[in-house]
């Protein structure tokens, strides 16, 4: 019979207990055994420091195997309090020795620090301090008439660049701002999409922009940084530094 080993750490785990003794990762029902641990020796391992709201580092998770699912109920790191967190959310992997990330159709998403300047698609999602902003490619709405050939009397419209809609806690929009010039800037305060309530959020937090036919979301070196949503089943390289929304769970990668 093979031994039950950390799937974190490597380990060897003691009978009855819930935790490893080495890393402090949980413990799933079914631990896997050595022979069910796979790795890949041709690049660096990395882990998974989790960042409290101070700043500081409260758990680290050692993504020493091939494979590691995060969730609130499956999986080898495991969020068992935060409602946020889908009970399969999404697998952090090493593909050809690099570090990958996928999303598994999470309903809050997985979201990734934006380091570079990176172009939106409709409905993308991205964070920039407490708020989470619905991206929508700009048109043209045409004013029609009613039935009898009247036109209802209100502002006049005109193209915008893009939509921005703020994401309410349930899922609900809250403002909306259609730009109708090419750069929009959010922040705190003196930009044109402001929170000034927000405390996360910096002076000058992120800017989107459309030029060279596409539009860019660009952080402008805020404190607390900018966070593009990946989509269902989408992958992305990480790389030390880097840091993750899965749920309200912030983690950094530390190589």
């Amino acid at each position: 019979m093979s031994e039950s080993i950390c799937f974190g750490c490597g380990a060897t785990l003691t009978p009855g207990n819930k935790f490893c003794m080495e890393c402090g990762l949980p413990i799933p029902t079914s631990a896997p055994s050595t022979k069910e641990i796979r790795t890949d020796e041709s690049g660096p391992r990395y882990s998974l420091v989790l960042v409290r709201g101070d700043g500081g580092h409260a758990s680290t998770y050692a993504l020493g195997g091939q494979e590691h699912v995060a969730g609130r109920d499956d999986g080898i790191i495991l969020f068992p309090d935060d409602a946020t967190v889908s009970p399969t959310h999404c697998t952090f992997f090493y593909k050809d020795g690099r570090l990958m990330v996928k999303d598994e159709g999470s309903a809050n998403g997985t979201f990734v620090r934006v380091t570079t300047p990176i172009a939106l698609k409709s409905d993308d999602h991205f964070i920039a301090g407490q708020q989470v902003f619905i991206y929508e490619d700009g048109r043209t709405v045409e004013a029609n008439a009613d039935e009898e050939g009247t036109f209802f009397f209100g502002t006049p419209i005109a193209h915008w660049y893009f939509k921005l809609t703020q994401v309410l806690q349930g899922g609900k929009p809250g403002n909306v701002f259609c730009a109708r010039k090419a750069r929009v800037l959010i922040g705190r305060e003196g930009t044109d999409f402001n929170f000034p309530d927000d405390r996360f959020m910096s002076g000058k937090h992120v800017a989107v922009e459309f030029r060279d036919s596409a539009v860019w979301l660009a952080d402008q070196e805020s404190r607390n940084g900018t966070f593009l949503m990946l989509r269902p089943g989408e992958e992305r390289l990480l790389n030390g530094g880097d840091y993750l929304f899965i749920g309200r769970q912030l983690v950094k990668v530390v190589q």
